[in-house]
């Protein structure tokens, strides 16, 4: 059985086309909003403790879906949304082999064909077709038996569970003939100060400290001046700096 399971935190519109792309699959809805949802009619909802973080909401859908019977789950960004034939495709498309799968994400900015890891770990989008490292958790079928590390709050949780899969000796695939529609940082402006934080706070969970830490930063501020601010994007780098201090614990996972 296959299911889906839709994170939420404060995008009721672009959720309800998100549930509409669904079609007749079986969902579930994980509510990690403040206050909490209005009810959805005909759906179940879960509902976190609120602000709990992506990994976290994502983990409580598929712990919902393995005791429900669902072998695999796609998980699905409340402001993403399937093109027609894209479920299906995926399914049809998944092996034993497979750790995890993927449609192909259509973005303001252009394709993404999933995740590139360079040097020290070093992350970027891929653009044209290929073999990949990683893949965004945007639009991801896995099984319902994974779970993602907590500890990354909002960035990098995808590409940490990737690295597990293969490190397990299984696929991370993206699938051309599937696609998906992102709006890619609707909730949480790319180029904010909170992104910035976020991003760094889970780069850096991910290398570790070291030269890969001091790398990360360096990208981080790089990144800020390369794509012209603005300015207190810089205060989010420190910000992640600290959160990533203060972190329980700061397990490297970059290869």
């Amino acid at each position: 059985m296959l299911a889906v399971v839709i994170p939420t935190h404060s995008q009721p519109e672009a959720l309800l086309r998100a549930i509409e792309s669904v079609g007749s699959h079986p969902l579930v809805v994980v509510d990690d909003s403040v206050r909490g949802i209005d009810p959805l009619s005909g759906i179940v909802v879960v509902r976190t403790e609120g602000e709990e973080g992506f990994a976290a909401a994502a983990n409580r859908g598929l712990a919902y879906w393995q005791k429900n019977g669902a072998d695999r789950v796609l998980l699905l960004n409340d402001d993403a949304v399937l093109a027609p034939g894209c479920l299906d495709a995926l399914a049809n498309a998944w092996s034993d082999g497979d750790g995890a799968l993927a449609p192909v994400l259509r973005e303001p900015e252009g394709s993404v064909f999933g995740i590139d890891l360079g040097w020290g770990g070093r992350v970027q989008l891929r653009r044209t077709p290929g073999p990949v490292d990683a893949l965004s958790g945007a639009v991801l079928l896995l099984r319902s038996s994974e779970r993602f590390d907590e500890g990354y709050r909002h960035g990098f949780e995808d590409i940490a569970l990737c690295c597990e899969l293969r490190a397990r000796g299984l696929h991370v695939r993206v699938i051309e003939a599937a696609e998906a529609h992102h709006a890619a940082g609707a909730s949480v402006p790319r180029r904010s100060r909170n992104a910035q934080r976020r991003a760094l706070a889970g780069h850096l969970r991910w290398v570790g400290g070291g030269l890969r830490g001091v790398y990360a930063v360096l990208l981080s501020v790089a990144q800020v001046i390369r794509e012209g601010g603005p300015s207190d994007r810089l205060i989010g780098v420190a910000q992640g700096l600290r959160d990533h201090w203060f972190a329980p614990s700061h397990p490297g996972g970059s290869e």
